[in-house]
This record gives C-alpha cells, sequence and structure tokens, in this order.
C-alpha cells in the first residue's frame, strides 16, 4: 500500500529539481561563454563618457568574432522549458491538493492553477455559465484559499503581461504546444563607482566618528563599464531583457513563496 503524499510535497519537489536544472544550465552557459571576450573600459567623469582604447576596438572585433562563429546550443532552450515546466506545474498541484475528491474524480482534467490577465467575471450558478476561471477552481471550498488564488491573478499587478506568473504560464504554453525560441545573446552593462574625498578631522580612540571634519579639494571618482555577452530566449524580448539564469532564478523564488503562502490551507 503506498503512502499519501504530504500536501505540498509534490510541488516542493518540483521546484527542487527545477533548482538542479537551473544550477547545471548555469554551469553550461558559463563554460560555453567562457571564450567570449568581456569588454571593461574605463570613463571620463567630467566628460561622462567612456575612454576607448585601441585595445578596447582589438577586443570589440574579437567579441564581434565570437559572436558571428558560434550559436547557442539548443539545449539550452530544452532546459529552460524543462525548468518552466516543473514551476507551472506546481501550481497545478497545489490546485489538484486543495480541490474537492469529489471533483478529482468526477473532473480531473477540469482542475487548474488559474492564470488570467483580465479580472474575471463573478462566479454564476448555472454550470453552462461558470468563467473558465470559476471552474477552474470549482472544487476548492476554503474561502481563504481561493483569496489566496486571486491575490496571486497577474490582473492584480500594473503591468499583468510581466508578472511572474503569467510569464511563467505563458512560456511552458509556447514550450508545450511550439517551442522555445532558440536563446540568444543580449549585451549586458556593468557600471561601477568609486569615489574618494580626502578631509581632515579630530576623533578621539573612544569616539565612532571623527568631529570637526574639513574636506580638503573636489572628490575624485573612478568610473569603469564592463560589457559582457549573456545568453536569454527570444520570449524574453520586449517584456524581461534579461539573462537567462537571473530571469529562471527569481521565477523559482516567486513560485516558491507562492507555493509556501498555501502551507496554512493544509493545517
Amino acid at each position: 500500500m503506498s503512502a499519501v503524499p504530504k500536501p505540498l510535497e509534490s510541488a516542493r519537489e518540483r521546484l527542487k529539481r527545477a533548482d538542479e536544472n537551473i544550477q547545471q544550465l548555469n554551469r553550461e552557459i558559463t563554460d560555453f561563454l567562457a571564450p567570449a571576450p568581456v569588454i571593461v573600459l574605463d570613463a571620463d567623469v567630467v566628460a561622462r563618457k567612456p575612454i576607448i582604447t585601441d585595445r578596447d576596438r582589438k577586443t570589440f572585433e574579437e567579441l564581434k568574432e565570437f559572436l558571428n562563429n558560434s550559436s547557442v546550443p539548443p539545449r539550452f532552450s530544452v532546459l529552460a522549458g524543462e525548468i518552466i515546466h516543473h514551476l507551472r506545474s506546481s501550481f497545478d498541484h497545489v490546485a489538484w491538493q486543495l480541490s474537492s475528491t469529489d471533483l478529482q474524480a468526477k473532473s480531473p482534467y477540469q482542475i487548474e492553477f488559474p492564470v488570467s490577465l483580465k479580472e474575471p467575471k463573478p462566479c454564476a450558478i448555472k454550470k453552462d455559465k461558470i468563467s473558465r476561471y470559476c471552474r477552474k477552481v470549482e472544487g476548492i471550498a476554503r474561502p481563504s484559499a481561493l483569496v489566496r488564488i486571486d491575490s496571486l491573478q497577474p490582473y492584480r499587478r500594473p503591468n499583468p503581461s510581466r508578472h511572474p506568473l503569467w510569464l511563467i504560464h505563458d512560456l511552458d504554453r509556447i514550450d508545450k504546444h511550439r517551442e522555445l525560441v532558440l536563446a540568444v545573446y543580449i549585451m549586458q552593462l556593468n557600471i561601477t563607482a568609486n569615489a574618494q574625498i580626502r578631509g581632515f578631522g579630530e576623533q578621539m580612540p573612544w569616539e565612532v566618528k571623527p568631529r570637526n571634519v574639513r574636506l580638503v579639494g573636489p572628490p575624485t571618482v573612478d568610473m569603469q563599464a564592463k560589457m559582457s555577452v549573456q545568453v536569454t530566449l527570444g520570449e524574453f524580448s520586449g517584456r524581461d531583457d534579461q539573462p537567462l539564469i537571473p530571469t529562471l532564478q527569481n521565477f523559482l523564488r516567486f513560485t516558491n513563496d507562492a507555493i509556501e503562502s498555501f502551507a496554512g490551507e493544509f493545517a
């Protein structure tokens, strides 16, 4: 006789697997991008522009050659699709566990965690007029669970199409019914600045901060711009033009927090 799984256990296992896949994908992307040159530019603070040397121009040419002669492995898209599917499925597992055993037996394919860009219409009494949203949660009796599901809906955010739940849902549909667009390159720019201010002051050994501080000369600021090539998915273009791994990690954190928020429903 098999043991009955604990509430949220299957969802948590899917999230563990998603985390393992993200780490694996991160290692593979890091190895793949290792030969790609990284451009580091010093910046002229006064002129507010980078200082480009002959060496920097050579690095630019090397980077262009790397981009022209290498293609992102399709495997990256496959792994990303698996990760996203684990995240989306974990929501459906929660909806299933919250639903009544009667509905699980009668309409198992009806149960699903709803995801809506628009506010759904109020659930009607007549069976044939129940909205798709309401039909998916018809077997959930606890009002607190229904409120929690509604609070996670993308339509409740200022920009629903960029909400993590919608992105996870939409990318999973694309991966299942079409295909994830091959991972593509993007350029990431990181700017760092260090400022130094010289001054004199009075400070006794037991004091935390100096007193009577007098500045000497203007502050000096060193700025540096670092450009590197990163990998993302074509579907992120125009929605989340960020590197693939940080985006997937953000999706995982959001999903984990959302799933754990339902723990009290099974207490």
